[in-house]
């Protein structure tokens, strides 16, 4: 809430007459209210964290982004705010990730030197729940954000795992380097 002083901005012969101090008065609520309505017309329109959901849904399409009318309000709000970084990272790798990490639990995005494939294919590997609509999401999102000359070999629905390997062991030998100078092997015991 923004709040005005007028006594700063009237002269202090009109602030001594009664009418002229509630006038003053008067004017001061008035810039207060005016100021907070603009405030609140502006967040409407421009704050992505205040404004509603109809609003997110109005500004997405005015951005063009890539966006999902069916998501829950959080993850419409980080697309808005996200918009233009995503966009940097469109048509790479990146950007699959990008907008694939708030639908499903763990992304893989294997491009072809990685596999084996074609020279500009790549495939998709996704872990999560997995239904029809996020299907259809995941076809959008790879279509519309992957390079133009790139090709999707496959998606598929899978789970991953870490593998712990540890081991044991000891010093087997021990080298000492001369760090700089001459050696002579006879006098330093070598």
């Amino acid at each position: 809430m923004n709040t005005f002083t007028i006594a700063s901005l009237v002269p202090k012969f009109i602030l001594g007459d009664r009418t002229g101090y509630a006038l003053a008065k008067a004017i001061e609520k008035a810039l207060t209210i005016m100021s907070d309505t603009v405030q609140q017309g502006i967040d409407l329109v421009m704050n992505v964290d205040t404004m509603p959901e109809w609003r997110l849904d109005e500004m997405a399409w005015e951005l063009g982004c890539l966006y999902d009318y069916t998501a829950s309000i959080e993850e419409k709000r980080r697309w808005v705010r996200d918009s233009m970084p995503l966009f940097a990272a469109y048509g790479t790798p990146q950007a699959i990730y990008n907008y694939l990490q708030g639908v499903f639990d763990d992304i893989s995005v294997e491009e072809a030197w990685q596999y084996g494939g074609a020279p500009y294919h790549f495939r998709v590997t996704v872990s999560g729940e997995w239904n029809a609509r996020k299907r259809a999401w995941m076809q959008t999102a790879i279509a519309s954000t992957k390079n133009v000359r790139s090709m999707l070999d496959s998606m598929a629905v899978g789970s991953s795992c870490r593998i712990l390997v540890t081991g044991q062991g000891g010093i087997l030998a021990r080298i000492i380097y001369p760090m700089c100078g001459t050696i002579d092997c006879a006098q330093d015991g070598i």
